[in-house]
């Protein structure tokens, strides 16, 4: 597999993703108005108002418990980086936290669209590897690239690492996977793989001691998010701790199959539950797909494989999963963007104006109205 980069095709890449993004925040700041909301409460939703409250005041010092003996609701369990460069806006430029969140958002998903296409290109070819950032652009999920979320900026760094991987640029790689782990927790699985990867070239006598530098580098930003969160408590493992009141842990499916069985009883199941877990399972399929496909490196098919069994795996909100794996998305399109590159370019245009109208809506569904327990 051979990565090249060319500057024409990168910014063309950046185009489609802007464009696609642009129509779909349009849909969602439109419904947010004809609902009754500013764009300062759109862009202060859920998770994004715990990255904006680290961004403008830091880390609390302690954790508040509820009576059961439970931490309550904290910071402690978002990763720094994105509130990092959020607070740099801010200081820098005297934006307000809210828009500088969704500047570092939009940049960076024009990066990691670029990065994309990169990876796309050396596996799929330069046609096709545009149609799986639009694609991806345009997915269901794709409202949380515009907003001050974290899924952005980690698909940038994931995106650039597996190039720099696969590039064999082992120093690169490296700390890319060190900047991963710095957003967000599930870096976990990059640097799993990107660990492997470096054996794999060892044991192959590929690249001297170069890929040694993978293996030293990688873990160290998600350890070191580990470690200082855990510090601002006091504790090696605070962070541990703080994750327990958003109810994040690892249970092998039990919570994922429990929310199912029990959607699948509703009288009245809310249909962003229905959209979740046919994401989810079509998610399953992709993989399994990509499994066989040939052209398809067995480190990317790791990857998805992985981060799938995470988010299967994970207790926690059940209608933020899918979210989960938007960062991985594009490597789960792959398969999906060659046959699409072939149809007219109008009628794909019309499948990616519709679902960048789609993820703008439901975005609106998950952002802004509430969510009933299914």
């Amino acid at each position: 597999m051979r990565i090249t980069f060319l500057w024409r095709e990168t910014y063309i890449a950046m185009v489609v993703y802007l464009t696609l993004s642009g129509l779909g925040f349009a849909v969602l700041l439109l419904l947010n108005r004809y609902l009754g909301y500013g764009v300062t409460s759109l862009l202060r939703r859920w998770d994004a108002v715990n990255y904006l409250a680290v961004a403008a005041h830091g880390y609390p010092d302690h954790l508040v418990y509820r009576a059961d003996g439970a931490p309550d609701f904290n910071t402690l369990a978002f990763f720094p980086l994105v509130p990092t460069l959020i607070r740099g806006l801010h200081l820098a430029a005297g934006l307000p936290v809210e828009y500088g969140g969704m500047l570092v958002s939009w940049v960076a998903g024009a990066v990691a669209a670029s990065g994309v296409h990169t990876l796309a290109r050396a596996i799929i070819g330069c046609r096709a590897a545009f149609v799986c950032v639009a694609l991806w652009a345009c997915s269901p999920y794709a409202f949380v690239l515009w907003i001050p979320y974290s899924e952005a900026v980690f698909t940038a760094v994931l995106m650039w690492a597996l190039v720099a991987l696969f590039a064999r640029r082992w120093g690169t790689a490296g700390l890319l996977c060190a900047l991963a782990g710095t957003v967000r927790p599930t870096a976990v699985v990059l640097v799993g793989v990107a660990g492997l990867a470096a054996m794999a070239a060892l044991m192959a006598r590929r690249d001297g001691s170069r890929p040694l530098a993978t293996l030293a580098i990688a873990p160290l930003g998600v350890v070191g998010s580990w470690l200082f969160l855990g510090s601002r408590i006091g504790s090696a493992t605070g962070w541990f701790e703080a994750e327990r009141a958003w109810n994040q842990s690892f249970d092998f499916g039990r919570a994922t199959l429990i929310a199912l069985r029990d959607a699948a009883g509703a009288h009245s199941p809310d249909v962003r539950y229905t959209a979740v877990f046919t994401m989810i399972a079509a998610a399953a399929i992709g993989t399994a797909a990509l499994s066989v496909d040939r052209r398809v490196p067995w480190l990317l098919v790791l990857l998805v494989a992985s981060a799938w069994a995470l988010m299967m795996g994970t207790s926690g909100a059940q209608y933020s999963k899918p979210r989960f794996m938007l960062p991985f998305l594009p490597v789960l399109l792959l398969p999906l963007a060659a046959p699409l590159s072939r149809v007219h370019w109008q009628l794909r245009w019309l499948v990616y104006a519709s679902g960048a109208v789609f993820a703008g809506w439901y975005g609106t569904g998950l952002l802004v109205q509430p969510v009933a327990a299914p």
